[in-house]
């Protein structure tokens, strides 16, 4: 598919900026790098600055983005948080970040976007986001890890990012923003929780 030829592409310009002590080649990955972008800003009908800003702003060898999730469980309920960008629901979470573990990112990003506190269960799921039918498509690698999980304080609230926080029922979930999340994601980290009572000792 077109989307993975222009990963392909930007990995390798980027990989050859890092390395490369040539100044030839140094002009030849550069030009690697513009073309991603505006390949990538034609598909996608996104402006190429902000294409650049948001997907590729790393240096160094090229690696696979991480995002962390959360199924958060009350009441055989799960949490979901409405995005602002989209008005769409999704389980909160986001980016991981540097010097901090999945299991620090993920309680400290339900926190920022729903406001409860949580305790974290297990990790129920690593997704290759690609082989699977989130939309629309990225010019980067990305792996998901979604964490079942249970609130331990905190209430409802609203941030920047976010305009509401509710807990559904599975067979009655509201329109999905399905960049971030899938109901397939959903159910299964329901139904982990279900069948994993107690917490699971795991890497951090």
């Amino acid at each position: 598919m077109l989307h993975e030829l222009i990963k392909e592409i930007q990995a390798i310009a980027q990989t050859g900026l890092h390395y490369t002590k040539d100044d030839y080649d140094r002009e030849r990955y550069q030009r690697l790098h513009e073309i991603a972008l505006e390949l990538f800003a034609d598909l996608s009908t996104t402006d190429v600055s902000q294409i650049e800003k948001f997907f590729f702003p790393e240096n160094g060898y090229a690696t696979p983005k991480v995002d962390l999730r959360a199924c958060v469980v009350r009441n055989n309920q799960v949490l979901l948080v409405r995005e602002r960008s989209d008005d769409k629901w999704t389980l909160p979470g986001g980016w991981a970040d540097q010097n901090e573990s999945p299991i620090e990112g993920i309680i400290r990003e339900v926190k920022e976007e729903s406001g409860f506190e949580v305790k974290i269960r297990s990790l129920y799921a690593v997704r290759d986001r690609d082989r699977h039918d989130y939309t629309p498509k990225y010019p980067v690698s990305l792996y998901k890890l979604f964490f079942t999980a249970e609130v331990i304080g905190g209430s409802a609230a609203t941030t920047l990012e976010t305009s509401d926080a509710r807990f559904f029922s599975v067979d009655a979930l509201p329109t999905l923003s399905e960049a971030r999340v899938l109901s397939e994601d959903i159910v299964l980290g329901l139904k982990a929780y279900q069948e994993n009572q107690q917490p699971t000792v795991y890497c951090d």
